[in-house]
This record gives structure tokens, sequence and C-alpha cells, in this order.
């Protein structure tokens, strides 16, 4: 079986400027990590207790996606996909729904894990939201590295 992550929320702005926080590293600093390079083919994310970097190939499509594959880091996670999938809300002017996607897990991972990775994305979307919110940068994690 398949698992996949699913979560979704609305953000006071522009597909265009959600766009650019998710796909500098600028952007990814302010609300998920302060230990990340984002260059426009590949990334690369650090995390102060994990023993390991996630290296990614990014792809994505101007205002309206942003695709990170995982080619080394946590167990379970290689060849896994996150995406942040973004459509203007129609109901409330300058707004945008962020879509976010993490599947393609290793057959390995187990429920417990699944469900740790689940509430911490809810929780980086959280911060995401704030971010735009406020323009006050408050990463989820922080390190001594960023």
């Amino acid at each position: 079986m398949s698992h996949r992550i699913i979560l979704a929320t609305n953000v006071d702005a522009a597909p265009a400027r959600v766009f650019e926080i998710l796909s500098t590293t600028e952007g990814q600093r302010a609300f998920w990590t302060s230990d990340c390079e984002v260059a426009a083919d590949h990334a690369r994310f650090g995390f102060e207790e994990a023993p390991v970097d996630l290296t990614v190939s990014v792809r994505h499509e101007e205002n309206r996606l942003v695709q990170m594959q995982v080619q080394s880091g946590f167990p379970n996670w290689v060849g896994s996909t996150w995406e942040w999938e973004l459509t203007p809300n129609d109901d409330h002017a300058n707004c945008t729904t962020v879509i976010f996607r993490h599947y393609d897990f290793g057959e390995g991972i187990e429920e417990n894990d699944l469900g740790g990775t689940a509430q911490t994305w809810a929780m980086v979307l959280h911060h995401l939201a704030k971010y735009v919110a406020t323009g006050m940068a408050q990463p989820y994690f922080t390190s001594n590295a960023g």
C-alpha cells in the first residue's frame, strides 16, 4: 500500500508571493528550517537533531507548484516526493489555497512514523501561513548552522 499525506490551508497572499517563499532559500528558512539551501533544481535541508541532511531534486511550475523529490536523507524518505500546489482562492481576494502532499514513502515506513511525519508537516504548514500573514520569520526548526 502506498502511504500518502495530504494537507491543505489558505494563506493571505497571492500565489506568486507564496511561490516565491516556497522556491527560495530565504523563504524556506523563514518558515521551515533555518539550515537550508534552495536552488532552481536542487535543495538541501538540515536539522539540528537529525544525523543526515535531506537532499532533493526540485521541479516547479511558476506560481502553481513546488515539488521536491528526496535523493538522500531520512530512512524510508528516499524516492518520496513532497509538493506544494498553489491555487487562487476564489472566495477571498489575495488568498491562496495551498495543498501539500507527501507520497511514495519506502515500503518499510511504520504507521507511527507516518503519523509523526504528518503532524510535523501540519506544523510546518502552520508556520508557512503565519509567515505569510506576518512577514516575521519563525522557522519550525532552527539550527546554529542557519
